[in-house]
């Protein structure tokens, strides 16, 4: 292999394992890994195939799942007498463990991910060109971050990879087993994240491009879509056999992305974004794009069957975020690349321009990823917690993600109900509780059984929408309710209630609005020492520690002059 694509990829590796453990023994990662762990986790305690976490289709948590099996084969998970047995004890003792292995799943697949797009930049163009889309994408800031977490992002873009290089290979050759593994690989990026179905479009533009029959006459083309059906249902079978959970799911997340609480600028986010997130290789990479459509070669027809759809409909979304379009970026690194090919330079001169455009983002990419190696607030916080309140204790607390984690009784609970034929596992894990203490937890958020919109939004309001109904179905304890359910403390972080707090809410009575005003009622009492809070401990970021400051207050055992604020 290359001696310069090695260093590359070797390159690219170190910048995704570095840090790779953020957090870890707990779970201090990105929040929605605690959703995708516990769902792989259950398929050994339950014994099933079927998911507990239905954001995302299921073909992730699968290879994740097996890499975790793996993990218990070599050895490194809890004794046991048996090895499902093994995997199930980490589960309870240490549940970050299925966090860090899928990480690891990430970050390996990210790295693949730079090798295809080397091999489709010389199949398409020339070495050059591929070398240089590798340096961009190794250091871009986008894919490092995505591959230090255990979310499927990192795996959808590299199997979108795979869908186009085998898309390119159609346009190329055209043979049977290049239709069948594009159908193949197609049918996976859907079974990993639905925002990467539009790459299975590129298939279709390379079919095109070789001036083969139509789609309706075309055996290879049928049996494609054959197989991309096919690979669908073995990555996430229960898209199938149980539509209704995920299609909940998504008709509520359909809806939120109409929902927001501040202004946004459709489409032109994304390249704002571009250029903010990356810098001047962002730049490069809108300037290929722009190129693409200027030649429209073979391949930036099948990029561009892709992309454009995906702009147009990702780009419409309230949720302003590039992350949605990962698996654009090694042929959005491809496009960059060719336009530092096309300046008046030698080919060393044209290295030189590439290496120096990422080195500010080499400089940022070890920065970010030093920084998930420090001491999280929420591991201060829950050290703080565990030192200074007594086991048993009432906690009030809401979006669990973001606060520290701590043991809980009722979670011990369910445990001892769930080990109750497994003495063996239940000794070990009563023999590790000894050690820690556990709390009475309080949520502070209650759902109303029928939602509640006051008269001011009644005609304003849908709520057949799912996101409205759902933001009107959502309450508050106040501290005399939480008082009355034995809390002691409140642990609030102000990565959850921060944003209530700040700028103006939307100018038009809708569901955005009231529900940046309700939440700014409530959580200003904290902020502006209401009489019966006291706070008595706050960790902030400083050097050698990161994340949102997180306050603990005490609510006062009697009350003291003054009522909370009542919602609008």
């Amino acid at each position: 292999m290359n001696p310069a694509l090695l260093s590359l990829l070797a390159l690219g590796l170190g910048l995704r394992l570095w840090g790779m453990g953020q957090g870890y023994p707990e779970f201090y990662g990105h929040v929605d890994e605690i959703g995708v762990a516990a769902s792989i986790w259950n398929f050994f305690r339950a014994g099933t195939l079927l998911p507990t976490e239905f954001t995302y289709p299921a073909f992730y948590s699968y290879l994740t799942a097996v890499a975790l099996w793996l993990t218990g084969v070599c050895g490194f998970t809890a004794g046991a007498d048996s090895l499902l047995n093994s995997l199930v004890l980490e589960s309870f003792l240490n549940p970050a463990w299925a966090a860090l292995v899928g990480r690891g799943v990430s970050a390996g697949l990210s790295v693949l991910t730079l090798y295809l797009a080397y091999y489709l930049g010389c199949e398409a163009f020339d070495r050059r060109t591929g070398l240089m889309a590798v340096l961009f994408l190794a250091l871009a800031r986008l894919p490092v971050d995505q591959a230090h977490q255990a979310l499927p992002d990192s795996a959808m873009a590299c199997l979108a990879m795979l869908c186009f290089c085998w898309a390119w290979k159609v346009y190329q050759r055209g043979g049977w087993g290049d239709y069948l593994w594009a159908g193949v690989f197609a049918g996976l990026v859907v079974a990993t994240k639905y925002n990467g179905a539009f790459a299975a479009l590129g298939v279709a533009a390379a079919h095109l491009l070789r001036g083969a029959p139509g789609w309706y006459r075309s055996p290879k083309w049928w049996a494609a879509a054959g197989c991309g059906v096919g690979t669908l249902f073995a990555g996430s079978p229960y898209l199938f056999l149980a539509p209704e959970r995920y299609l909940e799911v998504a008709g509520y997340q359909v809806s939120s992305l109409d929902f927001s609480l501040r202004e946004n600028t459709p489409w032109w986010w994304v390249v704002r974004g571009l250029f903010e997130v990356e810098w001047a290789v962002g730049a490069l990479m809108v300037a290929g794009v722009v190129l693409a459509c200027w030649e429209r070669r073979p391949l930036d027809w099948i990029f561009l069957a892709a992309w454009v759809p995906s702009f147009l409909y990702i780009g419409s979304w309230t949720r302003e975020s590039l992350h949605y379009l990962l698996h654009f970026y090694p042929l959005l690194a491809l496009g960059a690349a060719r336009v530092v090919g096309r300046l008046p330079l030698r080919s060393g001169g044209q290295y030189l321009v590439a290496g120096a455009l990422s080195l500010p983002m080499l400089w940022a990419g070890v920065g970010r990823v030093a920084e998930l190696g420090w001491e999280d607030t929420r591991l201060r916080a829950g050290a703080w917690i565990e030192g200074q309140v007594d086991s048993g204790t009432g906690l009030a607390m809401t979006w669990l993600p973001y606060c520290p984690r701590v043991d809980l009784e009722s979670n011990r609970e369910q445990v001892r109900q769930y080990c109750r034929s497994r003495p063996e596992l239940l000794a070990a894990l009563e023999q590790a509780w000894r050690q820690r203490p556990a709390y009475r937890l309080v949520n502070l958020e209650v759902w109303l059984r029928e939602p509640v919109v006051p008269e001011a939004y009644a005609v304003a309001v849908d709520l057949a929408d799912p996101e409205t109904r759902r933001v009107f179905s959502r309450g508050w304890r106040s501290l005399r309710q939480l008082r009355e359910l034995g809390v002691e403390y409140v642990v609030l972080p102000e990565a959850a209630y921060g944003r209530y707090l700040e700028g103006e809410p939307p100018s038009q009575r809708s569901a955005a609005q009231y529900h940046l005003l309700k939440n700014r009622a409530y959580f200003s009492q904290f902020a502006d020492n209401h009489p019966e809070l006291t706070r008595v401990a706050s960790f902030s970021a400083e050097p050698g520690v990161r994340g949102s400051p997180i306050h603990v207050f005490r609510l006062e055992p009697s009350p003291a002059a003054g009522s909370p604020p009542a919602p609008p």
